[in-house]
């Protein structure tokens, strides 16, 4: 470890330390902190004789202090920060992320970890870049656990030999079928639009929702379309969440009286 001393300080013209908490484990002492001025958790660990090899790691720690504040609590919050380690090259077990390295590429394997941790450290302030880039599977996973009283079915083709016209969502529950639609961008704007006016041409009973990613990510005229084929919309999907279930008790229990 002695070796290890000597090339972090003087790759850091001295600027750290290491603090020995039990035999062969080590604190790093350095300039890394979190948003708040606290330091970030880094430990090092001699994994081979001669300290050839060593393992950076936390310790559990950044998740523990990520817990105060933000859960990984969800099959998409989990998909996330299993993204992140391994963009980032990272290994995890029982809730300690480490990677190992050499002693001659400690100083890059550190700095691509203290960046890791900062971005898991930050989970919490980026949700709107996660719902934007999950949304589709953020609007499965509501359905899936939320929507079953309303039996659920994907990828249903109204039309048979009509293929691209698939209706997200089939939801039933009274006597119309409810089409819900998730809608990312212009493009599935566009192809929602087109069905649900071929879907009036061919004489179908049935009532449409779209979700949409965000409203604003649409120009006018495209929302101007949909409006007019759709029958009813929620801006967001926290709109959705909020009171999609509501809406969808009274359009049913309208339906069946």
């Amino acid at each position: 470890m002695e070796n290890l001393i000597k090339k972090l300080k003087a790759q850091f013209n001295s600027h750290i330390d290491l603090k020995e908490k039990q035999q062969g484990l080590f604190q790093l002492v350095a300039p890394f902190f979190h948003e708040d001025g606290d330091m970030l958790d880094i430990y090092f660990k001699e994994l081979a004789n001669g300290g050839n090899l060593i393992r950076i790691c936390d310790y559990g720690m950044t998740l523990m202090r990520l817990s105060y504040s933000y859960d990984i609590d969800t099959p998409n919050k989990e998909k996330i920060f299993k993204r992140i380690l391994l963009e980032n090259g990272v290994c995890f077990d029982q809730g300690n992320i480490f990677i190992d390295a050499k002693l001659e590429e400690i100083y890059p394997r550190l700095m691509q970890f203290s960046q890791v941790v900062a971005k898991i450290s930050n989970m919490s302030y980026f949700k709107r870049e996660v719902i934007k880039s999950l949304f589709y599977e953020l609007l499965d996973e509501f359905v899936e656990e939320s929507l079953q009283k309303f039996n659920p079915r994907r990828g249903i083709l109204p039309i048979a030999e009509r293929d691209e016209l698939e209706v997200d969502y089939k939801l039933e529950d009274g006597k119309k079928n409810i089409y819900m639609f998730g809608v990312k961008d212009r493009d599935k704007a566009r192809i929602v639009t087109i069905s649900c006016l071929e879907f009036i041409r061919a004489g179908l009973l049935f009532r449409s929702i779209a979700v949409l990613e965000d409203s604003d990510n649409l120009g006018r005229k495209d929302r101007d379309r949909l409006t007019n084929a759709i029958d009813k919309q929620f801006p967001t999907i926290d709109d959705f969440k909020e009171s999609g279930i509501q809406y969808l008790e009274r359009e049913t229990a309208l339906q069946a009286s």
